[in-house]
């Protein structure tokens, strides 16, 4: 089956709350306007609810979801999580786009440039945001 939303990989720290056990912090593998995937120290039984919040702007932006699927990797579990609450498109495509910037701004630290949230956003707008808005 075809995807509906193009994935957008990315290296975020999110907080994964569960309602079976506490809350972690985990990496996004990936994001996209339907879901996410992270990694987890913890084994997450897909149809349990959990509470995302992505970190990415002051206060969090947090969304329900469920997990979809779950898999075993070497050191942990990749966990697929739908989101059952969709807020509006727009305010989706901007956490994508927020992810796309810190994203940005990892990569050029791991090149030396060190550029702050304020500096890799304007960058990346100013490189890709008429590609990321089709019109």
């Amino acid at each position: 089956m075809p995807r509906r939303f193009i994935r957008h990989p990315a290296a975020i720290p999110i907080k994964l709350v569960p309602n079976t056990y506490n809350e972690e912090t985990v990496f996004t593998a990936d994001v996209s306007a339907g879901g996410l995937s992270c990694v987890s120290d913890h084994m997450v039984p897909p149809g349990v609810i959990v509470d995302v919040k992505i970190y990415i702007q002051e206060p969090p932006f947090e969304i329900c979801g469920h997990v979809v699927w779950c898999r075993r990797k070497e050191n942990g579990f990749h966990v697929g999580i739908s989101f059952s609450d969709l807020p509006s498109a727009h305010t989706l495509r901007m956490v994508e786009q927020v992810c796309h910037i810190e994203q940005y701004r990892q990569e050029a630290y791991s090149q030396g440039r060190y550029l702050s949230q304020e500096d890799a956003a304007l960058e990346w707008i100013a490189k890709h945001a008429a590609n990321f808005y089709p019109h």
